[in-house]
């Protein structure tokens, strides 16, 4: 059986179920139970069991994470990509970490004539005096008015009334730069250890609770001397026969009354570790 996919813990449906119990139900519960539940336990139990349900639909129907993840991912590349020609460095492949071929075919400037960099362009193009290793002064006025004439024709077109100071180039990068660490805390995020894992073992958490409340037996050992299971698991076994839950939910460690009561145990033990 393949291994489950993580899922977004939000997603969006049109049918939620909803659980109401019929009388008939009601009675094979409480005699499942060995016990009579008056009306609060009643409606806790429903409410439970309803939210249950409405888990479940949407973890069916939740996207899996490692799709958010390769989409964060691939937002965070692009930005960075456009951060670094913002400030005017070639962006580079994601796999060499050197700028790639369509980049570097890109950046090369053509004669007109011939096709080929003309001298005139092979000299412009040279960012670094060699002996220095640095721009010289004519070359750093030359980029910085580069700059300055690129930011005025962009600022003549551009009118976003969501940037009321219209465009500036540094607060552009600022932005850009503030989604990439966002996307970055993002992946953190999606990194974090996983919750319980499954509605199931929430729905036994709740279920506990709130027979313990009312001062009914919650324990989920098989009983000894008769070998039957616990009312609690009983219980459990009876809800996850009714009506409601069968259409939207298959029954869930239901293989022997010892497998339904080990896994109650340790829904029930990662509620206490919290």
């Amino acid at each position: 059986m393949p291994k489950p996919r993580p899922t977004l813990p939000i997603a969006h449906t049109d049918d939620l179920p909803t659980s109401a119990f019929t009388d008939e139900e009601w009675q094979a519960i409480e005699r499942a139970y060995a016990r009579q539940l008056n009306a609060d336990v009643r409606q806790q139990i429903t409410t439970v069991t309803t939210q249950y349900l409405k888990d479940c639909v949407f973890e069916r129907t939740a996207a899996p994470k490692a799709m958010v993840r390769e989409r964060l991912q691939r937002i965070r590349r692009e930005v960075g990509d456009l951060e670094k020609v913002m400030r005017d460095s070639k962006p580079f492949s994601a796999s060499t970490g050197e700028p790639s071929r369509e980049q570097q075919e890109d950046s090369k400037p053509f004669s007109a004539s011939t096709g080929e960099p003309s001298r005139e362009q092979q000299e412009d193009s040279k960012p670094f005096p060699a002996s220095t290793g640095e721009l010289s002064r004519e070359q750093q006025e030359q980029k910085e008015s580069v700059h300055s004439y690129t930011d005025h024709l962009i600022r003549r077109h551009f009118n976003d009334p969501r940037l009321a100071a219209g465009w500036r180039g540094d607060h552009f990068r600022g932005v850009l730069t503030s989604l990439v660490v966002a996307c970055n805390c993002a992946l953190n995020d999606l990194s974090a250890p996983e919750g319980d894992g499954h509605p199931w073992n929430w729905w036994i958490q709740a279920l506990t609770q709130i027979v313990q409340r009312h001062d009914l037996p919650y324990g989920a050992r098989i009983v000894e001397t008769s070998g039957e299971p616990s009312p609690f698991a009983a219980l459990v076994r009876a809800l996850q026969f009714t009506r409601t839950l069968q259409e939207h939910v298959p029954p869930r460690h239901m293989f022997s009354d010892e497998a339904l009561a080990k896994a109650i145990q340790r829904a029930q033990g990662r509620a206490r570790d919290k």
